[in-house]
């Protein structure tokens, strides 16, 4: 009786699992028919590149045609020179008195091509005419520039290789290390199945996956990355009906294009072809076999492994390629000695990658950021990049750290090479017009004009000097702090949670009672300092934040000093507010997107606000044109910097990095020179940073540069330098100061006396 009760329960048992068996045989069958019907290997043209436009260039009044690199934007862009009249787009003529250009039609930006003519007088426009009516154009702009998004005349950026171009080579150390039997199996390979189950069973853990190229193909293209059973189940079946829909010629080739490949800054790889020209600079067709090893190797780790991030991994992969192909017979012995000899070199050709690589990948990170998604494929962006600019930008830093580097030769003995940043803003819009995070983009990607932060020392000391300005009447006393301030500059001590601290000047000096505009011309440490405590870290640090310093700031006096690391990016811009009579405006990279049907998709609304008022503003760059006049940066004008210009010095304790932010009405630049490991360069601002700013700068600024404007509610005062207060006939000197309205001095020299009749000649208003 139990015998059969027994045998009763194994038939239901087995009648249950056959019915579950069908259900899911039907089930997979099903999900099949519905894969097979859905299902489509991408194409080559299905990856249309995301074009990068520069900023287009407004033709005005006074520009200066010489500063503004004019005939080689037009050469950029693919205008011909002519001897005659202008007579098709694209066609320009150069003479003394005009140049004549027929504008290209940009229909994005409703650009219409019309004859424009800029009439001259001695190297500036003075009108921009249409031809032959002779009507002033406005506005009238040179088409925005392509920096990104081609290569050479006419090819994609995501190349994609057809599999007639896949070198044998190529493929076979892909098949040797990613599927030995592809060109047997249907999709699913029991045989490498059953070695990864076993050796994952015997080492107790997961150290193989079994998968074939046509599964790793299907989880790439359709199902998320997760490590689950149910995906591996679909990746399987998916798998079956890729091999039942495609060749295996045509499976091959989707893999080798859309097959990840690692990142390049912050742009991602896909496909053999792109990664080929990206890590080597080379059609995949013309790699050698270490570099083919190399880049089959990444497959299974492509960040691993990235000749970028870890070359010594990326070789240590590489060899184990290349042992297996030796090991298979595919390789010579003499082939295999030489190929694992030869060190890993990578170098992705800058011209390229793009005109503007730092800044490219600034955008696309910004892009993410802001939006939470990639730029899609096929849109075309407009930046605020200005080609011109960042080639100069590019150009100037790598010979400036040549000259530094001859200059003292100390700066080449450490073991990574001595590092800059630059970066160029347009204080109006925010827009960055330049940005170089390193000497070389080729050998490091690193962005240190966006991602490093390091401490700008003397650098922040205006924004100290700003929170004093606009507090007016509110400090303790009721006494303003104005440029004419008199402080002194002596031995202090300061307790803190770290014990005392006694500020020292940068040259171990001492000088007495200075004023606010010598202490910072001279960017004296101790009278910082004490305005810092005057006022308030509180006031300091919302000074910071409403000029866009988002970067952490130490809650006490250090503060003064420039402790807090911040980005060069960060203070640039806070600078530009001062250029800009107060207004901040956040930097951006991006103006606008339009979809590959040209419709417009995303347009940029400015970001910005009264961080301070245009009467301290006014005040701050006036100080800031005495650091260049007589202060820290007062060599500049030797190098030959031309015109109005503000900026600041900065070098940290320790002589870490060296930093000089300047601006003039229209642009402000911002330079930090240091090396990665924060080692010291020995050297001030005005020694390393200086420099190269002057000379980025004096490219493009023209001989005459306009005035910053004077806001209302600043007054000029004579005051006498030792009383501070207003001068009178008997003051032996006397000097004009600004002063926010409400808070020049109204008591005359009490040192020197008198002021009679300054008095009498003020009642009648005669001074």
């Amino acid at each position: 009786m139990v015998v059969i009760f027994v045998r009763r329960w194994i038939v239901r048992g087995l009648l249950v699992l056959a019915g579950v068996a069908v259900l899911a045989a039907g089930s997979a069958v099903a999900y099949g028919l519905y894969l097979s019907a859905s299902l489509a290997l991408p194409a080559g043209d299905e990856h249309p590149p995301r074009l990068i436009y520069g900023a287009p260039f407004l033709l005005k009044p006074d520009l200066d045609i010489a500063s503004a690199h004019l005939i080689e934007r037009l050469n950029r862009l693919g205008y011909r020179s002519v001897e005659t009249a202008v007579r098709t787009p694209g066609e320009y003529r150069v003479t003394p008195a005009e140049i004549d250009i027929y504008l290209h039609e940009f229909a994005d930006f409703h650009l219409r091509p019309v004859p424009a003519r800029l009439a001259l007088d001695q190297g500036r426009v003075t009108k921009v005419l249409s031809i032959p009516g002779g009507d002033e154009l406005f506005p009238a702009y040179l088409e925005p520039q392509l920096i990104s998004g081609l290569r050479g005349a006419s090819r994609q950026v995501r190349e994609w290789v057809s599999y007639d171009d896949l070198p044998a080579r190529f493929l076979d150390v892909l098949l040797a290390i990613e599927d030995r039997r592809f060109f047997s199996h249907p999709g699913i390979d029991p045989i490498a199945v059953g070695r990864a189950v076993w050796t994952n069973v015997t080492r107790g853990t997961v150290i193989q996956g079994g998968s074939t190229i046509t599964q790793q193909l299907a989880k790439n293209l359709f199902y998320s990355p997760q490590r689950t059973f149910g995906r591996k189940l679909k990746e399987s079946i998916a798998a079956l009906v890729l091999e039942a829909k495609y060749r295996k010629q045509a499976i091959l080739e989707s893999y080798a294009n859309e097959i990840y490949l690692g990142q390049v800054g912050s742009v991602s790889i896909y496909g053999v072809g792109e990664a080929a020209h990206r890590y080597f600079g080379k059609r995949v067709d013309a790699l050698s076999l270490e570099e083919t090893a190399l880049l089959v190797g990444m497959i299974k780790g492509p960040n691993t492994y990235s000749p970028l991030r870890n070359p010594a991994l990326a070789k240590q992969r590489r060899d184990v390629v290349l042992g297996r192909l030796h090991e298979q017979g595919l390789v010579s012995d003499d082939a295999w000695k030489q190929a694992v000899m030869t060190p890993v070199r990578v170098m992705p050709p800058q011209d390229t990658l793009a005109d503007a690589p730092f800044f490219v990948d600034h955008l696309l990170r910004q892009v993410e950021e802001t939006t939470g998604a990639p730029l899609p494929d096929g849109v075309r962006a407009y930046t605020t990049l200005d080609p011109v600019l960042q080639r100069l930008a590019t150009q100037t830093l790598e010979s400036e750290l040549g000259k530094l580097e001859a200059a003292y030769p100390a700066l080449t003995g450490h073991s990574s090479p001595v590092q800059a940043a630059l970066v160029a803003l347009d204080p109006a819009t925010g827009g960055i017009l330049a940005m170089v995070g390193s000497r070389d983009y080729r050998t490091s990607q690193f962005n240190r004009a966006v991602q490093s932060k390091r401490q700008p020392g003397s650098l922040f000391k205006p924004l100290v000097y700003l929170a004093a300005l606009e507090a007016r009447r509110e400090l303790t006393g009721g006494q303003p702090i104005t440029a004419a301030t008199s402080i002194v500059d002596e031995p202090v001590t300061f307790e803190s949670a770290a014990g005392v601290w006694a500020p020292q000047n940068y040259d171990h000096r001492f000088h007495g009672t200075v004023s606010v505009r010598t202490a910072i011309e001279q960017s004296l440490n101790i009278p910082a300092v004490k305005i810092a405590q005057a006022v308030g870290t509180k006031r300091i640090l919302q000074m910071a934040e409403k000029l866009g310093i988002r970067s952490p700031l130490a809650d006490n006096l250090s503060i003064a000093l420039g402790t807090s690391g911040v980005s060069l990016l960060e203070i640039t811009s806070a600078y530009g507010a001062l250029a800009q009579g107060g207004l901040y405006v956040a930097p951006s990279a991006l103006q606008a997107v339009m979809t590959p049907e040209g419709d417009p998709a995303w347009h940029r609304t400015p970001v910005r606000h009264q961080a301070v008022s245009p009467q301290a503003a006014y005040v701050m760059t006036s100080l800031l044109r005495g650091v260049v006049e007589r202060g820290t940066a007062a060599k500049a004008k030797a190098m030959g910097l031309r015109g109005t210009v503000a900026g600041k010095t900065g070098t940290t304790d320790g002589y870490r990095d060296a930093w000089f932010v300047g601006y003039t009405p229209d642009v402000v630049v911002g330079v930090w020179v240091g090396f990665d490991d924060e080692e010291a360069l020995h050297l001030t601002g005005a020694q390393a940073a200086l420099p190269m700013w002057v000379e980025f700068v004096r490219r493009i600024s023209p001989a005459a540069t306009r005035e910053f404007a004077l806001p209302p509610a600043v007054v000029t005062r004579d005051i006498d330098p030792q009383s501070a207060q207003l001068a009178t006939s008997k003051c032996p000197q006397r000097s004009a100061e600004l002063f926010i309205e409400g808070t020049e001095p109204s008591i005359y020299c009490e040192v020197h006396g008198s002021g009679f009749w300054e008095r009498v000649k003020r009642s009648f208003g005669f001074s």
